[in-house]
Order: structure tokens, then sequence, then C-alpha cells
């Protein structure tokens, strides 16, 4: 009787073993990109129109940064001002952006702050759009963060700014 039941209860164990050390392969991970922003703002550009090295087609203000992204995603990256409000010392904005690349587009949305007092940035958001090997990242957090030059500036000096843009699953 008793070999009976050690042989059933041997087999449990082995299976219940195998079972505990397989990976968890079915399981999502979650997946960062990041990548480091330089961006600029040029107080020159006036109403809408084409910037110098600005694609064809694309609306633009005197309130649009660009620049570049480089890392996990490389590319040139436009952000353009919705709206700006100013409590204290502070700028709270929401804006959109776009990162273009030889292997597809993206776009989103953002809120974020803006201090006067050490020039730091931060804003969160989501990608809303993507195309071709970036479609996955539809719905994705943007984050992004980093600190510019000082403000204000003499006529015909551009701000920049420098930081950090991670894309993340929720």
């Amino acid at each position: 009787m008793r070999k009976m039941l050690l042989t059933p209860l041997m087999l449990c164990m082995v299976a219940l073993l195998l079972t505990l050390c397989m990976p968890a392969t079915h399981a999502k991970q979650p997946i960062t990109l990041k990548s480091g922003v330089f961006i600029e703002l040029s107080w020159g550009w006036v109403g809408f129109g084409e910037l110098p090295g600005y694609p064809w087609g694309k609306e633009v203000t005197s309130y649009t940064w660009k620049g570049a992204v480089s890392g996990d995603i490389n590319g040139d990256f436009y952000v353009t001002l919705v709206g700006a409000w100013f409590p204290g010392k502070t700028e709270k904005f929401s804006e959109t952006w776009i990162i273009e690349t030889t292997d597809g587009d993206l776009a989103g949305y953002d809120e974020g702050t803006w201090s006067f007092i050490n020039f730091k940035w931060g804003a969160n958001g989501e990608v809303t759009s993507a195309t071709e090997s970036y479609s996955y990242l539809v719905g994705y957090d943007m984050r992004y963060s980093g600190t510019t030059t000082q403000f204000p500036v003499p006529p015909g000096t551009p701000v920049t700014g420098t930081g950090t843009l991670i894309l993340s699953s929720k």
C-alpha cells in the first residue's frame, strides 16, 4: 500500500516543481524606452509657416520647440504649446508633440510645469498615434523632463533644453 501511494505522490511533486521552475512566458513584461532630448525655442519664429529644416505641410507657431531625441528612439522632435498659465514663478502648460524617425512616427500630448527659478521642466502624457515599427506604442505613457537655459533671453537668442524622454507600457 505504501508503494502504491509513493509513486503518485512523487509524480505530483515532480509536476509541481516543473510548474514552479518554468518561466512565465505568457506574462506581459513592461517595456520602457529611454532617449535623451535636445530642444530649442527660437523667439524669431513668427506666426504660422515653415521653419528652416521643418518638413513641409506642418503647421508651426512661434511657440514650437524643435529638437531631437536619441537613444532607444532616434529622430526629430517637435513640441507645440496648446495652452499655458502662470501661477507664481512657474509655467503650467499643455502641449502636443511629434517624433519623426526613419522607422515611423509617434505623436501625443502632455501636461507639465516649467520653473522660472531653476529652469527645470517635467511633463507627463501619452502616445496617441504611431506608425510602422512604433505602432505598438499607442497608449504608452510618456514622461519627459530636463533643464533649459535661463529665461528671459536677449532678442534673437534661443532658449535650449536638454533632458530625458521615457515611454513606458502601463
